[in-house]
């Protein structure tokens, strides 16, 4: 299972497509306007992602 934060982390970035079809720059704008750290979360995602069991 992944951290609490990085569970926030894909919920905020799947909403945030409702709004932007794309990871423009205001898709990541906004992202980083509701979750300012994402960028640590993401790279925890990277990083960990592949260990995680569905």
């Amino acid at each position: 299972m992944a951290p609490s934060s990085v569970l926030d982390y894909i919920i905020v970035h799947e909403f945030c497509h409702l709004i932007h079809h794309n990871h423009s720059k205001e898709f990541w704008n906004l992202v980083a306007s509701i979750l300012p750290d994402y960028e640590n979360r993401r790279e925890w995602l990277k990083k960990n992602g592949v260990r995680l069991s569905f």
